[in-house]
């Protein structure tokens, strides 16, 4: 009887913590640090203007995206230290198998995250080679004497 009112007080804690944990760490990017690298991210972006289009658009949604991905980070910690101190305080093989699962779940993620990132350096890499490929190119100038 006791170990299903854990589970309930669990996913209800997972569901609280999905909701307020957001705005407790977006108190963050009011911080001088983050103010400074939104400084940086600006000036480059002023920096290479000519080279590409401005959209806020999409620096929107990759903030969004970011936001979301932390946040489901958070919860999977979240929820394997739960189920750890389960299986400690239990000393349950069931929990403990939840817990295993829940760190699998975890390092899956990552390696998804991980490989997300790999993929768009090596397009912004082969964007920038490109265009500096362009940059190379000179075009050919005549001399014509009368």
């Amino acid at each position: 009887m006791e170990a299903p009112l854990i589970v309930a007080l669990l996913v209800i804690a997972g569901a609280w913590a999905a909701f307020l944990l957001p705005e407790v760490f977006g108190s963050r990017r009011d911080a001088p640090l983050n103010s400074t690298a939104d400084f940086n991210r600006w000036t480059n972006v002023m920096a290479d203007v000519q080279r590409r289009p401005f959209n806020s658009g999409v620096a929107v949604a990759r903030e969004v995206v970011r936001a979301r991905r932390r946040r489901a980070l958070v919860v999977l910690t979240l929820l394997a230290l739960g189920t750890l101190v389960l299986a400690l305080s239990r000393q349950s093989l069931n929990w403990l198998l939840g817990h295993i699962a829940v760190d699998a779940v975890i390092a899956w993620y990552l390696a998804m995250l991980i490989q997300i990132r790999q993929q768009h350096i090596q397009r912004v890499v082969g964007s920038v080679a490109e265009d500096r490929r362009f940059d190379r190119e000179e075009s050919k100038v005549r001399i014509v004497a009368n």
